[in-house]
């Protein structure tokens, strides 16, 4: 066990047969390389469950990680306060290179961690640096409200860690981390939220000179209000084309109940030499997307609930991605995908590409329930030098299995984002491993890894309701499943929760959350 701050973090490290170190490759295009080998790992989170040899502490989430080359798996759980409280341990995970080396580190957010001070389940956030030998656990760093020199105060229910995202803000070659707190109240306004950034030196992660993002400060668009819910997803990536990426904030409660129009507000702010500047912010609702949405009873309900950066035109401007797996598309929760044009001026509701699963080209058609665009992941898969869009529905129906889930590639293309040439995969096609069976919820956490470093990025997409033999009945042990890219070497696989138990650790639910450059938002 290791304690920072008075909180405590449990881990295990399996060895595994049959894998052997390869050589080191350096750095490349990639997005979780722990070992530093050229080549992702993949970490997941689940659900603890029952083990052979109970753990020092009940568990409340465990996040997996496995190497590309490293002989080992390891799991990180955190610990269920003696009051109670969710498993939130891992619900939200992002990979970045705080330092600069050639190594990612590892980020885990508890939302719902109690601060050791005044036991307030408050949230904390866990880093956990890279190297040639994998993750370092003993060199783990933690920040909550109660860390010196971040801002604000410990409060219940802040969510402190409850969305994450990585990138380099301020342009000095390493990662700064956005923390999103989408429970703070701002004032007497409850649930208003707010975001903080940390910033990336040559040791890692400083609070020194955080900043404190909120509704109510003159640099953020809007007004913060009860539920808005400010930061519970974010995004980063460079927009505008400077050398700086930008911040994307997501606050998908805006408006809720208050226009018939649509709700929910994504928020950009552009990254500087100091960080996030304090100047030329823009936002976009889901109520101004109305008269573009293009079909008759669509309403763009809770947009923002997922987020992602990528330059799908190949301009070398970033596009804004934005998701509302609950919108009217006219069914209710069909859920559409908004990639708002990467432009020097912001966002605009004039410079977007709204995408449903009645979009031409898009395979399969719009259903209630399908929630496209729960999960986003950009990166480019083809390797024309465009970003393609990986977009999650765990809601859909295949064939008479509901909730079975899919995954849909949009294809980037000179033009923007379009459904021209999508490809939508589900478990049981051709080339894609296991079955689609009621629940699974395939697609509810999404990833686009460099796993072969051949051709373009891997999909990657997990199945936490996914049952398999030796499981106890209502009791998944859930998956994450492997699609290699165009040009890619690797075949598909089917990785389940059951195939990484050891004496102390049996995962269920695998496959809630992966990691990538951000995470945050719901868990169907």
């Amino acid at each position: 066990m290791i304690n920072r701050e008075g909180v405590v973090l449990q881990y295990e490290r399996v060895k595994t047969d049959g894998l052997r170190p390869r050589p080191v490759l350096g750095t490349g295009d990639t997005r979780s390389d722990f070992d530093g080998d050229g080549v992702d790992d993949v970490a997941a989170m689940g659900d603890p469950s029952f083990s052979k040899v109970p753990l020092p502490e009940y568990a409340t989430g465990v996040v997996t990680v496995r190497y590309s080359s490293a002989p080992q798996v390891d799991h990180f759980l955190g610990v269920l306060s003696s009051d109670g409280g969710c498993g939130c341990f891992g619900t939200t995970l992002a990979a970045g290179n705080f330092n600069g080396d050639r190594y990612d580190d590892l980020v885990i957010g508890d939302q719902d961690e109690v601060d050791p001070g005044n036991g307030k389940h408050a949230g904390g956030v866990w880093v956990i640096p890279g190297s040639s030998g994998g993750l370092v656990a003993g060199s783990a760093r933690h920040f909550s409200q109660s860390s010196p020199g971040v801002p604000g105060d410990p409060e219940q229910y802040d969510h402190f860690g409850g969305a994450l995202a990585a990138g380099d803000l301020n342009g000095d070659g390493r990662d700064d981390l956005a923390i999103g707190a989408y429970g703070e109240a701002i004032g007497t306004k409850t649930d208003a939220g707010a975001v903080t950034v940390l910033l990336g030196t040559a040791t890692g992660l400083t609070a020194t000179g955080a900043a404190f993002l909120s509704q109510d400060q003159s640099a953020v668009p809007g007004t913060s209000e009860p539920n808005d819910r400010f930061g519970y997803t974010l995004a980063i990536g460079k927009v505008n084309g400077d050398r700086y990426a930008d911040l994307v904030i997501g606050a998908p409660m805006e408006d809720d109940s208050s226009s018939w129009n649509g709700s929910g507000m994504v928020t950009l702010m552009w990254g500087s030499a100091a960080g996030v500047a304090t100047t030329g912010a823009t936002s976009v609702t889901g109520a101004a997307l109305r008269g573009v949405l293009g079909q008759t009873g669509a309403i763009a309900w809770y947009l923002g609930l997922a987020l992602a950066v990528g330059d799908v035109n190949g301009d070398g401007l970033g596009e804004v991605i934005a998701g509302a797996p609950d919108a009217q598309t006219p069914e209710l929760t069909g859920g559409l995908v908004a990639a708002f044009t990467g432009r020097s001026a912001g966002l605009s509701a004039g410079a977007v590409r709204v995408i449903t699963q009645d979009t031409s080209g898009v395979p399969g058609t719009s259903g209630g329930g399908d929630r496209f665009g729960a999960a986003l992941a950009v990166g480019d898969v083809t390797g024309d030098g465009k970003a393609d869009v990986l977009v999650g529905a765990p809601g859909e129906t295949v064939g008479k299995a509901v909730e079975a889930g899919s995954v849909t590639l949009l294809k980037g293309s000179a033009a923007g984002l379009t459904g021209s040439g999508a490809q939508t995969f589900y478990q049981g096609q051709s080339g894609v491993p296991g079955a689609a069976e009621r629940g699974d919820k395939f697609g509810v956490a999404v990833a686009l890894l460099d796993l072969d470093r051949r051709g373009g990025l891997d999909v990657v997409a997990g199945a936490p309701g996914e049952e398999v033999t030796g499981d106890l009945a209502g009791y998944p042990s859930g998956s994450v499943t492997r699609i290699q890219g165009v040009g890619g070497q690797v075949p598909p696989v089917l990785w389940t929760g059951l195939g990484l138990r050891s004496d102390y650790v049996w995962p269920q639910r695998y496959g809630l959350r992966i990691a990538g450059p951000q995470s945050g938002g719901p868990l169907y």
